[in-house]
């Protein structure tokens, strides 16, 4: 080994141990907005599950580093320049030798070293951090939690509870009928602290949970003193005469503690259940909703879309072919499996997948952190613009690239031209939108399962064959058999992703 490979070679492991430190630094300093208060995110997810996110966060950029300087734009030329000149003593050499070879890929890993720290928005890298981050579901129970505490309604709570919280309070502020006023009153927001409070007093008790209550950023301490401070002011209010400036002033008040009170017990669920079950088990009891179903195992679904792509391309070439040589030309018979089909089963998952995975990534994030039930025609329409266009311009590159290779390529001018096929899989995105919203029943027979999934793979494998006659009505009259193949091939492809889209999601009832 060579002195310049070993220096090298040294110089790669220092960047790579910088890279896994500031890397390891930046997963960390993520937080949680819930609410106004940012909040730690190890409190929300099992702590081998957390240090799994930190060490593929790590290890990926280490990865990416290593493909930066040592195969796109590699540090070798730049270490042999510096080596050769020093061992010689020219220093002339040195600097004569520094152009865009040697400058750039330096330039390069300092800036993909800045980057991992760099905390914005515009961040590319932080973007995939927290891609990363929300993989491993590490803030979303506690989002989901935070919000169906903050939007609950007392009037679900039950009415052995009400008493209980009623007598265990120092200073009498509560009356039966504050839990059945509007959410707005100052009545029922102290009512809805209250309940808050109590609950989490019942995991103060209890010796696991320590830690939470000793976190500095989960404030146990301000929690108890504005607490008391509170139930005094609220039965002061009680007794006083109607004073509009102090009430509004009490409501900014409570409405604080709730927000205080509802990270706490949020990171206490989230932290002390054994299942989701139970997260939403406890939610219930406080009169807590979640509005939207929760897709759970994504990825399986994902899967299955792309086995159910790939075998609809090949039943569909295959008894298009054979239609079309034993009934069609039977003199000019088309060959039956071949590479061919390899092609047109990558270019189907590319058109039809990738847009219907964005729709599983959109509803996750939209849906996430909002806490009313939201208008989901307009996410469906959403959906339906983002698969068109995603699918229209995989359409352009696959085509125009590999399959017409024209000289003079105008991306605009041919996406204007393969826009016709971008609209099977516009509608298919906006179908997948909606059944995510109409969740299977577990009571749901296995005949009439069978039968509801036959009828959508014929409904979308006829609208399937529309589109296309029209998609294709310009292919020339040799190219005929193209037409049918296509056509014959899009009705097995898109009846089978309709009959496929069907969803088990786990609810707060599950």
């Amino acid at each position: 080994m060579t002195v310049e490979l070993l220096i090298n070679l040294a110089v790669q492991l220092l960047g790579t141990g910088a890279v896994l430190f500031l890397a390891y630094r930046s997963f960390q300093k993520r937080r949680i907005q819930l609410g106004a208060e940012p909040t730690l995110p190890q409190y929300f997810i099992r702590r081998s599950t957390y240090w799994l996110g930190i060490a593929s966060y790590c290890m990926l950029m280490a990865a990416l580093y290593w493909l930066l300087t040592w195969q796109w734009l590699p540090l070798e030329p730049l270490v042999t320049l510096v080596v050769k000149s020093l061992r010689s003593g020219e220093l002339v050499n040195l600097l004569n030798g520094l152009d865009g070879n040697t400058i750039m890929p330096l330039i390069a890993a300092g800036l993909f070293l800045f980057l991992i720290a760099w905390e914005s928005r515009f961040n590319p890298l932080l973007i995939l951090r927290d891609s990363i981050h929300d993989a491993f579901t590490i803030p979303t129970k506690a989002v989901e939690v935070y919000n169906a505490l903050i939007t609950s309604r007392l009037s679900a709570v039950d009415d052995s509870l009400k008493a209980q919280i009623a007598n265990r309070l120092l200073v009498s502020s509560i009356d039966p009928g504050d839990f059945e006023k509007s959410s707005a009153t100052v009545e029922y927001k102290w009512a809805h602290n209250c309940l808050l409070f109590d609950q989490i007093q019942d995991y103060a008790n209890q010796s696991s949970f320590r830690r939470l209550f000793t976190e500095p950023s989960l404030k146990w301490g301000e929690i108890c003193i504005s607490y008391n401070a509170m139930s005094e002011k609220v039965a002061v209010w009680k007794k006083a005469e109607p004073h509009y400036t102090k009430t509004i002033n009490l409501i900014k008040e409570l409405d604080h503690l709730t927000g205080l009170l509802c990270r706490l017990l949020a990171s206490l669920v989230v932290f002390g259940s054994a299942s989701e079950n139970d997260i939403w088990t406890t939610v219930k009891q406080l009169g807590g909703n979640v509005h939207e179903a929760r897709l759970k195992h994504t990825y399986k679904y994902v899967l299955l879309f792309m086995a159910a792509t790939a075998i609809g391309v090949m039943l569909g070439r295959e008894i298009s072919v054979l239609l079309h040589n034993v009934f069609l030309f039977p003199d000019k018979p088309l060959p039956h499996f071949s590479y061919t089909t390899l092609r047109w089963i990558a270019y189907a998952i590319a058109m039809y997948v990738l847009p219907i995975a964005l729709v599983f990534i959109s509803r996750s994030l939209t849906f996430r952190r909002q806490r009313e039930q939201s208008d989901r025609y307009g996410f469906y329409m959403t959906m339906m613009i983002t698969g068109f266009i995603v699918s229209t311009i995989v359409s352009v590159l696959v085509l125009e690239l590999t399959f017409y290779r024209r000289d003079h390529f105008s991306f605009l001018e041919s996406f204007l031209d393969h826009m016709r096929w971008g609209i099977l899989p516009a509608l298919m995105c906006g179908f997948v939108a909606y059944r995510l919203d109409t969740p299977v029943s577990d009571s749901e027979t296995l005949g009439k399962l069978i039968m509801a999934a036959a009828l959508r793979f014929l409904g979308w494998g006829s609208v399937a064959v529309i589109i296309m006659l029209y998609a294709t009505d310009d292919l020339t009259i040799q190219e005929s058999n193209l037409r049918f193949t296509l056509v014959g091939t899009a009705f097995f492809v898109v009846g089978l992703l309709g009959a496929t889209a069907r969803f088990k999601t786990a609810g707060p009832e599950d």
